[in-house]
């Protein structure tokens, strides 16, 4: 008996010793749950990422606008997405960091206690969540076309059908109504340490709201020769309540990896010197004596800034850079902003069917708070406008012309919205990589499609394929009334 108990004793202390091994294995620092906030704070930083780096693994729009040309290795500036498979990580960026990402924050916060927060406020939460949705689906439907949507963010669905992109578009936007038609002003959002575009408070709100009726108007008008009808609905719906002077919906970064502002992590901390500027920039700046210049641009070559050819190899040292400034590991990066929405305004007013008017008043605002936002001076912006090449009512061309070559100027570091805006009015007229050099016949007007999809979803991929009329890199989406040849 005495043995027996002797090895119950043995049993129950070895018994406790591998508990308390177990206990060891347990990381008690990190979170247990993730709370939805912190979901969706993380998919604005993935979102931000991708649509901001210079990666040419991962984002070559800031190319295909020759705002930059690459200097020994040239194969992005001259449209190839295969050896570099742009199309696939984009799209894997936007699906499986964003979106899902967003829905999992919206699942969570669904089913999350209150915590002491009003119930307005949740609601608030959810719709700014479906508010950054609604932005990054537009932007997969505004670089590809018809995409997985219904049946997209589901793994019991290995292989989604397409939908039409412009049923899509349209569902975007109800989506957004609805949205804002849920948020209440009167009080906040995500919350302090959660928002870091808005802050989160009451204010927050209310700029959350003018940044989905801006993006909304946006969307409306890439509509406009697709559906005229639908697109003053949208756009005189949206145009009122939104961005006022000031207003911006930007990210600012931190000093400390891995939250450093994508440019600096790819052109600084890589310590390589793959890109100068490109002569599509310097060139009109120069002539119309530009006071962005000083802000955009670093290293005059013979007293001037001189831009390197686009698709083609050019010497680091021969040609002007990205001005320093830009390379901070802090700097912000911009998604829409006041002048945008002027610019937005303008191009409604001179199409002459929707409400707003003026299109003159609006392009000199747009023009003003660009130049002030990078740090020039009013009298500057007033003495820049004062040109005649310059001025609306004297400045060379039709409406889209005025309007599309100074909207390039302003959207300097933004290559998604300059792309989209260049697509739409087909100005400035950029000339694409010689025929003999480049992949592509042109600049791109839309991604290709994967590879992947290719391979592992080949019927939905030749379905969609077909219906937009070829996976072809200038196949026109379909809001793309008509383009011209880029290629002289």
């Amino acid at each position: 008996m005495k043995k027996i108990l002797i090895i119950l004793m043995v049993f129950m202390v070895a018994l406790s010793a591998c508990q308390k091994l177990e206990d060891l294995n347990k990381n008690t620092k990190d979170f247990t749950a993730v709370p939805g906030e912190g979901i969706y704070n993380g998919a604005i930083r993935n979102l931000l990422n991708q649509l901001y780096t210079f990666n040419v693994n991962n984002n070559n729009t800031q190319l295909y606008m020759q705002y930059f040309a690459e200097t020994t290795y040239p194969d992005e500036s001259r449209y190839d997405m295969v050896t570099r498979p742009v199309p696939a990580n984009h799209m894997n960026a936007l699906y499986r960091t964003v979106l899902m990402n967003l829905k999992d924050a919206t699942n969570v916060l669904t089913a999350a206690p209150l915590g002491g927060i009003d119930a307005k406020q949740r609601k608030n939460q959810l719709a700014i969540i479906e508010i950054v949705s609604v932005f990054t689906w537009s932007n997969l439907v505004e670089t590809f076309g018809d995409m997985p949507y219904s049946e997209a963010l589901d793994f019991s669905i290995p292989s989604p059908k397409y939908d039409d992109a412009f049923t899509i578009y349209k569902a975007l936007i109800t989506r957004l109504d609805a949205a804002l038609a849920s948020m209440d002003p009167a009080f906040g959002g995500m919350g302090a340490g959660y928002d870091n575009i808005y802050g989160g408070g009451v204010a927050g709100t209310a700029k959350w709201i003018r940044f989905a009726n801006t993006l909304k108007m946006r969307m409306g008008l890439v509509l406009a020769d697709k559906d005229p009808a639908l697109s003053k609905t949208i756009v005189d719906a949206a145009e009122p309540k939104a961005f006022i002077a000031g207003d911006k919906c930007a990210l600012t970064y931190l000093s400390a990896s891995p939250n450093q502002n994508p440019v600096y992590t790819e052109v600084v901390v890589s310590g390589r010197f793959d890109f100068v500027v490109t002569s599509s920039i310097t060139d009109p700046m120069n002539t119309l004596n530009d006071p962005r210049r000083a802000y955009y641009l670093w290293t005059k070559i013979d007293g001037e800034y001189k831009g390197g050819a686009q698709g083609m190899p050019n010497s680091y040292a021969s040609f002007t850079h990205i001005d320093n400034a830009l390379l901070k590991p802090e700097r912000e990066v911009v998604v829409m902003d006041y002048a945008e929405a002027e610019f937005l305004r303008a191009e409604a007013a001179a199409r002459g069917t929707y409400a707003v008017t003026d299109a003159a008043t609006h392009y000199n605002n747009a023009i003003k708070a660009s130049i002030t936002a990078w740090g020039g001076t009013a009298a500057e912006a007033d003495t820049y406008l004062a040109q005649p090449a310059v001025a609306y009512a004297t400045a060379t061309g039709t409406w889209q012309q005025k309007i599309g070559e100074q909207a390039y100027y302003a959207y300097y570091m933004r290559g998604f919205t300059s792309w989209l805006t260049w697509r739409r009015l087909d100005y400035p007229r950029l000339k694409g990589a010689e025929k003999h050099v480049a992949e592509v016949a042109g600049i791109p007007l839309r991604y290709s499609y994967p590879v992947s999809e290719q391979t592992l979803n080949g019927a939905n991929y030749k379905a969609a394929a077909a219906a937009i009329g070829g996976d072809n890199a200038l196949t026109k989406l379909f809001w793309d009334k008509e383009s011209y040849d880029t290629l002289k």
